[in-house]
C-alpha cells in the first residue's frame, strides 16, 4: 500500500500468513515504513514472524545544514531493504501483493537471481492508468517468471493483459475474505418512511463514483421519491466536495454522510440495498457482504459483480460508470422496490453458491503449493 498504512488489499495475505503460522510455517514480511506500524504487523511479530520496514527514514543530522537537507530528503527516499531482506531471511517462497496494477515489482528480479519461487497477487486493476510502452518488457519479465499470478477477478486479469499485451498462462482467480458471518441475516428494516440505500466505500470519487450518485439524484424525479442514500466510508480526498455538492443541489434529505460502523451487519440493519457506482474495483467485498446479509446490490459491471449478481433478479448492474447508466440501474431497482427483500434472499442464496466460504484457507494452500515447488528445485 502506498496511500495509507493499511487497507483492503492487505487483508488476504495477512490472514493467510497467520494461518500458515498456525501450521508451523515461519513468516517474514517486507512492508513499507509508516510512522505508526499497523497492529496487524505487530500481531505477526507476536506470533514469531519478522517484519522488515523499507524506506524507513534516517534520524536527522544536526551538524550542518547540508546534512539536515539530506536527512529531510531521506524521509521520502530512505534506504530500501528488499534485497537485504531476501539475503538475510532466505525464504523458501515469496508472495508479492500489489495494491494497484502499475506497482513495480523489482523484488522479483532478486527472486529470479536467487532461484526463489514467487507469486504475485494483483488486488486491483483499472483503465485509468496504463503501463508505459517502454516499460512493459520489465513487467512481462516479472509476471512471466512468477509461479502464479493471482487476480481477484477475471475482469482485472483482462485489464492487465491489455496493459502488458501478453497472455497470463500462469494466472489464477482467487477470492478475498469477507467480514460477516457465513450465516449473516440481519433483520429487515421498515420501508414505511424511506427506502434506504447504502454506498459503502472510501470517499474517493475517481474509484467509487460518489459524484455519479449526486448527479443522478439531483434530477427532479428523485427529489419526490422516498429514497435516502447514506455514505459510509473514510475520507480519501473528496469528502469536502461531497459535502458541498450535497448542499449545492439541496439534497440533504436524500444524501447523508453517516458515521463509521464497526460491524458491517449494523449497516444492513438500517439499509435495504447497496449502491456501488465504482469506476474500478478489484472485487468489491461490500458486494459480497451485502449479498451475504440478504441485500441486493446496485452496482457497475466491474470486478466480478456480473459473475455474482443476476441483473434484474438478485441485483442490478449498470454497464458502465456513467450518470445515465447508473440512473438506469437505479430506476430499474426503484420500480421493483417492493421486491427488494425477496430479491435479497435470492442474492443471499446465490452468493453462498458462487463464492468460497473460506478464502483464507484456500489461499494458504496455494502458498503451500509454492513451498512444495521450492522443495523440488
Amino acid at each position: 500500500m502506498n496511500g495509507m498504512p493499511w487497507g483492503g488489499s492487505e487483508v488476504l495475505w495477512q490472514l493467510a500468513a497467520k494461518k500458515l503460522q498456525s501450521q508451523n510455517h515461519e513468516v517474514t514480511v517486507n512492508y513499507k515504513w509508516w510512522k505508526h506500524k499497523a497492529h496487524q504487523l505487530k500481531q505477526l511479530e507476536e506470533r514469531g514472524g519478522t517484519v522488515w520496514l523499507r524506506e524507513q527514514p534516517q534520524k536527522p543530522k544536526k551538524q550542518f545544514l547540508k546534512r539536515k537537507l539530506q536527512a529531510a530528503k531521506s524521509l521520502f527516499s530512505g534506504p530500501s531493504k528488499p534485497k537485504q531482506w531476501l539475503e538475510s531471511e532466505r525464504p523458501d517462497a515469496v508472495l508479492i501483493t500489489l495494491g494497484y496494477h502499475p506497482d513495480r515489482i523489482e523484488i522479483a528480479d532478486k527472486c529470479i537471481e536467487m532461484g526463489i519461487p514467487y507469486a504475485i497477487n494483483v488486488q486491483c486493476a483499472s483503465s485509468f492508468v496504463f503501463i508505459p510502452g517502454q516499460k512493459i518488457d520489465e513487467y512481462r519479465r516479472w509476471y512471466k517468471n512468477a509461479e502464479r499470478v493471482f487476480f481477484v477477478s477475471a475482469e482485472n486479469q483482462l485489464k492487465l493483459q491489455n496493459n502488458t499485451a501478453m497472455k497470463f498462462e500462469n494466472a489464477e482467480i482467487i477470492a478475498n475474505p469477507f467480514n460477516v458471518p457465513i450465516d449473516a441475516d440481519p433483520e429487515w428494516p421498515s420501508t414505511e418512511e424511506t427506502f434506504n440505500v447504502a454506498l459503502v466505500g472510501r470517499i474517493h470519487f475517481q474509484s467509487k463514483g460518489h459524484d455519479l450518485v449526486v448527479d443522478a439524484l439531483k434530477q427532479p424525479k428523485w427529489r419526490n421519491r422516498n429514497i435516502k442514500v447514506s455514505f459510509y466510508g473514510d475520507n480519501q480526498g473528496n469528502k469536502k466536495q461531497l459535502e458541498e455538492l450535497i448542499q449545492l443541489h439541496h439534497l440533504q434529505k436524500q444524501l447523508v454522510i453517516q458515521e463509521f460502523k464497526r460491524d458491517v451487519q449494523d449497516i444492513w440493519r438500517e439499509n435495504h440495498a447497496l449502491l456501488l457506482p465504482s469506476r474500478y474495483e478489484g472485487a468489491p467485498l461490500v458486494v459480497i457482504e451485502a449479498m451475504m446479509c440478504q441485500r441486493i446490490a446496485i452496482s457497475t459491471d466491474i470486478g466480478r459483480n456480473s459473475e455474482l449478481i443476476d441483473d434484474n433478479e438478485s441485483g442490478f448492474i449498470a454497464a458502465s460508470a456513467t450518470v445515465d447508466l447508473v440512473d438506469d440501474a437505479l430506476e430499474r431497482a426503484w420500480q421493483k422496490r417492493e421486491q427488494w427483500q425477496a430479491m435479497g434472499k435470492l442474492a443471499g442464496r446465490q452468493i453462498r453458491e458462487r463464492y468460497p466460504t473460506d478464502p483464507v484457507a484456500e489461499f494458504a494452500d496455494k502458498i503451500t503449493g509454492l513451498l512444495k515447488r521450492s522443495a523440488t528445485n
